[in-house]
């Protein structure tokens, strides 16, 4: 028969509790005490209870004896047959409005706990295991969830099958003691309230209790168990490759690209500057619609009209100039067209309306919406987005579309508009209405290709409007059109031409992911404001800045101008990443190519992050 210290050694090396475990005895009338046991009453000058003596014996190392004149708690002096139950015990009444609604329900409660014969015993004694001067009932060892675990496997070793234990989280001396007494078979014990409030037992804590005449049995099974594979601690599946934080793995990325081991893409560096992370270079493109078609030959109305071509005008300007965004892209005028208003060719600059449909405000009842895959150019440039997925350049991709508020301008008339916005500002908001619809669905069209989606908004500048006509007329719709895309998990990126610092808050707010901006159009020079600056300040990371190379530079300049143009806006913008560098507006149809190729090489150059962050 296996003795106490080897069966505690057994256990410090299968399981390692963190407290001892507890050798518990149930003393009869007459049988003796140990001397060096303390007596609560006699040695502490206070009154205990069961689930306190064990606890304290397996975290003091004590020997404690308890008897009758020691114990405090009813339930335990019931449980164990220190006494008699009384009647108030017996019909429920202690349960009743704490552990049961209902007396009745008490009552059936307190007829479940085990207990022994009022008499049958007359004294609990409790010790360390390994310090046992005695042969114990049984072993009680208090331990986290996986020690229990390893307890209830040993317990199956020889046996198999299952161990049935039953928990009413109440008066839990009963399950250690009588429960596995008078059943002989080990329990999974659920600590009571008593045990945590007054045992001091904690929340990661549970235990279990073995028949001493079943200890021998169980620390085979350990061994048996341990050596089948099954261990405590825990074995954890180490040989897996870690995911780890994104900027973690970008470094290693970095390093790999350093050393020849991979490449970083275009697309690469724009993920990392909307993870407000680093890539090798900060990301450069140049707003470009109507000189990649130029750059190919194309007159600019077959490039807004034709999307084979268009989309071949792109991507030969995308292998010529490698940027880190390509655009589906042709012109502003394509929404108003959709809704009947005449727009204007040109050889040398972008199309415009030159018929405004709504300059009659009676025709806003009669305005159709537009069918995205049926009505006008709205078609071709749904088959342009497409193919510009299908296409794959290994960069990010991009749709500009017009917003609600130029849309709405180009059917009413900017001059005329302006005026509504004191004459009949409830004209306005009708309008919105109906141009903010029709962006719903236009953008859902687009989405549908898996291309990133931008609502370009020119003459919703401060150039032209107000502040408070921004807040008034134009932001509420935009925060609604980015909140319905939010809604679909597609950020949003807007552009809005001219000045536009005074608005930056109130462009933010909308919830734009990415605001596109150009140079401050005051024209007084003391008043100018550096706006990619400005709005780094406000922005503090809420959004990515897009900007803001003088796009007409692109026509006429220095290579020196271009380059110190270029390094403007890294120095603004780039320290903190959120940044990708590009053009104050859309490039002219007919700018210098090899403009273009200084602003690309500037870029390369000057937005190194070893330069920027030193």
């Amino acid at each position: 028969m296996i003795d106490t210290k080897t069966a505690d050694k057994e256990l410090q090396t299968y399981i390692r509790p963190q407290t001892f475990p507890v050798a518990i005895r149930m003393l009869k009338p007459g049988e003796p005490i140990p001397e060096r046991a303390r007596r609560p009453a006699r040695d502490f000058k206070k009154l205990s209870m069961s689930c306190q003596v064990i606890d304290m014996s397996r975290r003091y190392g004590w020997m404690i004896a308890l008897t009758r004149e020691d114990h405090i708690c009813s339930l335990g002096i019931t449980a164990i047959g220190f006494d008699k139950p009384l009647p108030i015990y017996n019909v429920g009444t202690l349960c009743e409005g704490m552990y049961t609604e209902t007396k009745e329900a008490g009552q059936r409660s307190e007829a479940a706990i085990d207990k022994f014969s009022p008499g049958e015993y007359e004294t609990l004694l409790v010790a360390p295991l390994d310090r046992a001067t005695f042969e114990p009932h049984v072993v009680c060892i208090y331990a986290n969830p996986a020690q229990v675990m390893r307890l209830t496997q040993a317990a199956l070793w020889k046996r198999g099958g299952r161990l049935a234990s039953s928990f009413e989280g109440r008066a839990v001396c009963a399950d250690i003691i009588v429960t596995t007494m008078q059943t002989g078979e080990p329990q999974v014990i659920l600590p009571c309230s008593g045990d945590r409030i007054f045992g001091q037992t904690q929340d990661h804590e549970m235990a279990f209790s073995i028949p001493w005449a079943r200890m021998e049995e169980i620390v085979e099974g350990l061994r048996g168990t341990h050596n089948g594979g099954i261990r405590y601690p825990i074995t954890q599946f180490m040989e897996y490759e870690a995911k780890l934080p994104p900027r973690y793995m970008e470094v290693n990325r970095l390093w790999d690209a350093e050393k020849g081991k991979v490449s970083l893409t275009n697309r690469d560096r724009v993920v990392a500057a909307y993870k407000r992370s680093f890539a090798d270079r900060v990301p450069v493109y140049p707003i470009v619609a109507s000189f990649a078609g130029t750059l190919d030959g194309l007159s600019i109305e077959e490039y807004c009209t034709n999307p084979i071509k268009a989309i071949t005008a792109m991507m030969n300007y995308y292998e010529r100039y490698q940027p880190d965004v390509v655009l589906a892209y042709n012109d502003l005028a394509k929404e108003a067209e959709a809704f009947g208003c005449k727009v204007k060719y040109s050889d040398y600059v972008v199309p415009s309306i030159e018929g405004h449909v709504l300059e009659d405000k009676a025709n806003l009842a009669a305005l159709r919406m537009p069918d995205p895959y049926k009505t006008a150019r709205l078609p071709g440039f749904i088959e342009q987005c497409a193919a510009l997925v299908k296409a794959a350049p290994p960069a990010a991709m991009g749709a500009v579309a017009v917003g609600p508020w130029t849309i709405a301008m180009l059917l009413r008339n900017p001059e005329m508009m302006l005026l509504d916005t004191f004459e009949d500002p409830q004209f306005i908001h009708d309008l919105m209405r109906v141009t903010t619809d029709f962006c719903k669905v236009w953008g859902d069209a687009i989405v549908k290709t898996k291309i990133g989606l931008s609502f370009s908004e020119p003459t919703a500048s401060i150039s032209l409007v107000s502040p408070d006509n921004y807040r008034d007329f134009i932001a509420p719709y935009h925060k609604e059109l980015v909140d319905y895309f939010k809604a679909k998990k597609v950020g949003l990126t807007t552009h809005i031409c001219g000045t536009t610092y005074p608005i930056f808050e109130d462009i933010i707010g909308c919830g734009f992911t990415t605001v596109s901006f150009d140079l401050d159009q005051q024209a007084d020079p003391k008043l100018h404001v550096d706006q990619l600056e400005r709005f780094v300040e406000v922005a503090k990371g809420r959004a990515v800045a897009i900007g803001n190379v003088d796009a007409t530079r692109f026509e006429k300049t220095t290579k020196e101008e271009m380059e110190a143009d270029v390094r403007r806006c890294i120095d603004a913008a780039a320290k903190h990443s959120g940044f990708i560098l590009s053009t104050s507006c859309e490039i002219p149809p007919r700018s210098n190519p090899e403009i273009v190729k200084w602003f690309m090489d500037s870029a390369h150059d000057f937005g190194r992050y070893e330069r920027i962050l030193g």
